[in-house]
């Protein structure tokens, strides 16, 4: 199971160099075809224009066409009291204190023999 794993993993990576490089070969064609039209500049910017634009509208369309969630359904009522209660009563300072007071203790006391 674990080289099966493994062999995965390794064509996944050998498949995203693949297409990495040949973007890149790819870009430096187009580049190098438009730098007798355009000038080096001009050559570079349209060829990176060209190989950015498609993915990035293709991002934005994708995010923008997500569809919207559900509301959260609200709360217990009891849960909405119980806290309300706590943060008038209770500043949040002492609880997380008093939370990682508990936490240090534990930590600290976890392979001393109980009494």
């Amino acid at each position: 199971m674990f080289s099966r794993l493994t062999a995965k993993a390794v064509l996944a990576a050998i498949a995203i160099a693949m297409a990495f490089f040949g973007i890149g070969l790819l870009g430096m064609a187009l580049a190098s075809a438009l730098v007798k039209l355009l000038g080096p500049v001009g050559g570079y910017a349209l060829s990176g224009a060209v190989l950015l634009l498609p993915p990035l509208l293709w991002a934005v369309v994708t995010h923008l066409s997500r569809p919207k969630k559900p509301p959260q359904p609200p709360a217990n009522e009891l849960t909405r009291v119980l806290l309300a209660a706590v943060a008038k009563e209770t500043p949040w300072i002492a609880i997380i204190g008093a939370g990682l007071a508990g936490a240090a203790n534990m930590f600290l006391n976890r392979n001393k023999p109980s009494k």
